[in-house]
């Protein structure tokens, strides 16, 4: 414990391959399918030890909350319950990953907190202590402490690496408007309850994952089933993603619930041309790479 008294980690955006919302619990959760893939977008996370009591966060967006609602306090809360001491931390989040926008920024800001507590206590806690801790905070902690590319079930807790895809180079871009996913589930679950006696649409994550072990070309394959209901809703997101397909993109794909989309570019010079554009459209817009583990 006393090698270290702070300790500064990068935390990585994600994206999703495909997402597949399946049943809806009688707790209102979701249970989902989705191939996620870290990107190279990231934040960073320091975690310095206090002398001084209680859990405190500053972070350099002024429109995250710094108290028990950010899901990195929370991260801290539990990890020190673990232990059974009480909390002397002070974090700091310097972002760079924009909120809801569906990459899953506070979700990895969890996920490095717990690891870089982790760390800074000499490695108390197993993976499979952390884990239990991550499902606890968000459905989509547990990925990012494991990273790189992974099949992701259940509620979120039941994450499967992957060998990573083939990599081609990314432009993210997200407008201004962002979108709640507790909004974008309920649209999911009154579409459906239109249409009650048909089943559940066949799941596209099982193919990626095939086409991703075996090594086949898995843009074809890319999937989210909340476009359906957030693409008509939000016209920038839509025009967003025209933006990508028009500037040159093999595929394009909405982030999680949104609002970010990312477009998959054959070459460098026509990803750093779209970006260019998308930024003149008035779209915030990031180059970026896969991530390995």
């Amino acid at each position: 414990m006393d090698r270290y008294r702070v300790v500064a980690l990068p935390s990585y955006a994600k994206v999703n391959l495909t997402l597949d919302v399946r049943q809806r619990l009688p707790d209102g959760y979701h249970l989902i399918q989705s191939v996620m893939q870290q990107v190279s977008l990231a934040d960073e996370v320091v975690v310095k030890l206090s002398n001084e009591e209680g859990i405190h966060i500053d972070c350099t967006d002024p429109a995250i909350p710094c108290d028990q609602t950010n899901l990195a306090w929370r991260a801290a809360e539990k990890f020190y319950a673990r232990l059974g001491e009480n909390p002397r931390v002070h974090i700091t989040l310097r972002k760079g990953i924009p909120i809801q926008a569906g990459l899953g920024g506070g979700s990895s800001n969890a996920a490095a907190t717990l690891r870089a507590l982790n760390i800074l206590y000499g490695q108390p806690l197993s993976m499979k202590d952390l884990q239990s801790i991550a499902i606890s905070i968000g459905s989509d902690v547990p990925f990012f402490l494991v990273g790189g590319t992974a099949l992701v079930e259940g509620l979120g807790d039941v994450v499967s690496p992957l060998p990573v895809p083939a990599s081609y180079p990314l432009v993210i871009a997200v407008p201004l408007t962002g979108v709640s996913s507790a909004w974008a589930y309920q649209r999911i679950d009154e579409a459906r309850a239109m249409n009650e006696e048909e089943e559940l649409p066949t799941p596209r994550t099982p193919a990626m994952v095939n086409a991703l072990r075996a090594g086949l070309n898995w843009l074809p394959l890319l999937h989210n089933d909340f476009e359906a209901v957030v693409l008509p809703e939000y016209p920038q997101i839509q025009r967003a993603k025209l933006h990508l397909a028009s500037s040159g993109a093999h595929a394009a794909l909405l982030c999680g619930s949104g609002s970010g989309v990312m477009g998959v570019y054959a070459d460098e010079v026509t990803a750093q041309r779209a970006l260019t554009r998308l930024r003149r459209a008035g779209f915030r817009a990031w180059r970026c790479d896969f991530c390995w583990r």
